[in-house]
């Protein structure tokens, strides 16, 4: 094996200090009021020479281990594995590698997964946590852990966090459903208990009181996180048989599910039921009557969140401060309801 290229080689090559090559590689030239050709000399030289940073030194020299931790829901949901992705490449971008973990919103699986993360000495973490999460988040923000919560809310949790407007979104495509003529509308919902949740839920009753139509409360199913079909396929059996003519489903997990559940009873999509589902994914894209859908801003929720830890490591305090970072979606109209 070819020995690794050290800063030392780079600064060799162009007849520069060792320090002015670290200060570019730890982009610190602005600072170090380095020329931008210089700069760029550092880098085309760095990357000719496939220069990869010694972590354990710099870890030794900074008392930082440039790692993140991630704890999601489910990793092998599209959502959070988008999700997870981009968190990637843009920790990637600022010198950081990831650690990626699944809770399966089970509270002491999470509670576990932070104890492992926290002995791996990870600067900081990115969670999704799960229902009944509260005790081991207040001891992180105790504990002065730089941590950002990702597409949830806990009210009493001091951290940053990061999350749509889930009240409107609900609010705006309930009203769709109803500008498509639908009025006996179902939602189907899970994990009601997360504060996230129980505003989507809000946002649909809350269009509906608002065009005069009374929320019915059996049109509207809250399922456990396991999205597994029986339950999924009751619950629809159940609002069909009040006669609804529209579903939101407020995840896409659910939305897949349901609309095979939907077609094995032989319903059509949208003459039968017009749908709208949250978290945009290909799977809408190709069906064989494409799915309109909430697009959450994926790319922008996890460059937040790299950019809001990122800045809580590199500036710690006492006590976190409760930023709120709130992303507004988008919608992608298609035949299921246009």
């Amino acid at each position: 094996m070819s020995r690794k290229k050290t800063i030392t080689d780079i600064a060799k090559e162009l007849g520069v200090s060792v320090s002015l090559v670290s200060f570019v590689l730890n982009g610190k030239s602005k600072e170090m009021r380095i020329s931008e050709e210089m700069t760029a000399k550092v880098l085309k030289v760095a990357e000719s020479m496939n220069y990869k940073p010694n972590y354990l030194a710099k870890s030794l020299r900074t008392g930082k281990s440039f790692t993140l931790g991630v704890i999601l829901a489910d990793i092998s949901n599209p959502f959070f594995a988008k999700l997870a992705r981009f968190i990637e490449i843009e920790a990637s971008k600022q010198g950081y590698m990831v650690v990626f973990s699944s809770s399966d919103e089970n509270k002491e699986k999470f509670a576990s997964q932070l104890e492992n993360l926290q002995d791996r000495h990870v600067d900081g973490l990115i969670l999704t946590p799960p229902i009944g999460s509260e005790k081991p988040l207040n001891d992180l923000a105790k504990e002065g852990a730089s941590f950002v919560i990702l597409e949830r809310f806990f009210p009493e949790i001091k951290a940053p966090t990061i999350i749509i407007n889930n009240h409107q979104a609900a609010f705006d495509a309930t009203l769709r459903l109803i500008k498509n003529k639908r009025k006996k509308i179902a939602l189907l919902n899970t994990n009601n208990e997360l504060v996230t949740m129980r505003d989507r839920v809000r946002g649909y009753t809350d269009a509906l009181d608002s065009v005069g139509l009374d929320p019915d409360a059996s049109l509207i199913k809250h399922l456990k996180f396991s999205h597994a079909k029986p339950p999924i396929m009751k619950a629809i059996k159940e609002i069909v048989e009040q006669n609804a003519d529209a579903i939101l489903f407020t995840t896409s997990k659910l939305g897949i599910t349901g609309i095979e559940c939907i077609r094995e009873l032989g319903l059509s999509i949208p003459e039968d039921l017009a749908i709208i589902s949250f978290d945009d994914t290909e799977a809408y894209r190709i069906s064989s009557t494409t799915i309109s859908a909430i697009n959450q801003p994926l790319e922008k929720m996890s460059k937040e969140a790299v950019r809001l830890l990122i800045s809580t490591i590199n500036n710690p305090t006492s006590e976190q401060e409760q930023e709120k970072v709130e992303l507004k979606v988008g919608y992608i109209s298609r035949e299921s309801c246009i």
